[in-house]
């Protein structure tokens, strides 16, 4: 297999102040040390913040909002609904079972751009209005629910061999955890100083572990759904 050296990069991610910097050379040619990279439709960064992730997210999606905004404005409100449905939110949830953020102000930015989607497909930009009422009107989750959903859901797949398992997740050993709460698909919480691995698919297992029996035994992904929609 040939590799494109001009296409190879290095991506040292660590939290030390002063790390250990390491050349790496492929043939005769250093490979050039970079502090983020856009990988698969995600921004990796360095120091495993998705602080620049979230605002790239944010700008593409309000891009797309805009274009709609310019050809959809005379459109009624189904479509444009479908279109945001289609075209922006899918943009703002792309792997953030990864990617999840949990710091207000990148939560915000996200919520936003949904916000402003509830004005453009309600036809509503008063400033009197409710944006909040709009949101209940269409049936909108926030985007922060939607992708506490999505976490579960991973998990549901994870423990059912529906997705292939990242083996990060270590099950109870029911025998030794006798308690009314206790099920064969519960998870042991990992320990976490980092707020990168603090806040990662770790912090869904307390509300994972806190779902009823019948709805982590779900028979399929889309009846854990349904059941997941009442229980929430």
């Amino acid at each position: 297999m040939k590799f494109n050296k001009s296409k190879c990069l290095i991506m040292h991610m660590t939290h030390k102040r002063n790390p250990t910097i390491t050349k790496y050379l492929m043939g005769n040619v250093e490979l050039q040390v970079v502090k983020h990279h856009h990988y698969l439709g995600v921004e990796l960064s360095s120091d495993l913040s998705w602080a620049k992730h979230v605002a790239q997210t944010a700008n593409s999606a309000n891009k797309i909002l805009g274009l709609l905004k310019r050809n959809l404005w005379n459109c009624p409100q189904s479509t444009k609904e479908i279109a945001y449905k289609t075209l922006v939110r899918p943009k703002l949830e792309y792997a953030s079972a990864v990617w999840d953020p949990y710091r207000g102000i990148h939560k915000d930015a996200l919520e936003k751009v949904q916000r402003r989607a509830a004005r453009f497909v309600k036809n509503d930009y008063s400033y009197t209005s409710s944006v909040n009422n709009m949101m209940v009107d269409l049936k909108w989750d926030k985007l922060e629910t939607r992708r506490n959903k999505a976490r579960l859901v991973n998990i549901y797949k994870e423990s059912h061999g529906i997705s292939p398992s990242t083996n990060a997740l270590h099950p109870f050993v029911t025998s030794m955890h006798k308690t009314r709460a206790s099920h064969e698909l519960n998870y042991i919480i990992p320990q976490a100083k980092k707020d990168c691995y603090k806040y990662s698919l770790r912090r869904t297992i307390p509300q994972w572990n806190n779902l009823p029996a019948e709805l982590k035994s779900a028979p399929s992904v889309l009846s854990f759904k349904q059941l997941l929609e009442n229980h929430i």
